[in-house]
C-alpha cells in the first residue's frame, strides 16, 4: 500500500487526517493489512485446515476427551460426555451457519 491509497481510504472513511497523520498511522494500516493476508492465506490453505477435520467437528465424529479435561468445578461438568457431544451441542445452539462458519446477524 502506498501512502496516498491510505489517503483515499481515509478519505472514502470520512477521516479528516492531514500528512502528518497520515503518516503515523501508516504502519499500523500496513501492519493490519499484512494480517489481513495472513487471514486469507490460511483460509485457504488446505493442509492447515483439511476438510476431513472440519468435517468431524461439524458431523461429531468419535473424539473422546479424558473427564479430567473439564474442571470439576464447572457446573455442566460432566465425565461421561465427550468433546464431540460438546460441540455439536454449541453448534446445535449457534443458530445460522454457512459451511464451517457460524453466521452472526448485523445489529448496527
Amino acid at each position: 500500500m502506498k501512502i496516498e491509497d491510505l489517503q483515499v481510504t481515509a478519505q472514502l472513511a470520512h477521516l479528516n487526517m492531514d500528512e502528518k497523520e497520515l503518516a503515523a498511522a501508516f504502519p499500523a494500516f500496513e501492519q493490519m493489512l499484512g494480517f489481513f493476508a495472513a487471514m486469507q492465506a490460511a483460509d485457504k490453505d488446505t493442509e492447515a485446515f483439511p476438510e476431513a477435520a472440519l468435517a468431524a467437528a461439524f458431523t461429531g465424529a468419535s473424539q473422546t476427551v479424558s473427564s479430567d479435561h473439564f474442571r470439576s468445578d464447572n457446573p455442566h461438568h460432566n465425565p461421561n460426555n465427550s468433546h464431540t457431544t460438546l460441540v455439536r451441542d454449541l453448534l446445535n445452539n449457534a443458530g445460522d451457519r454457512d459451511g464451517r462458519f457460524i453466521v452472526v446477524p448485523n445489529v448496527l
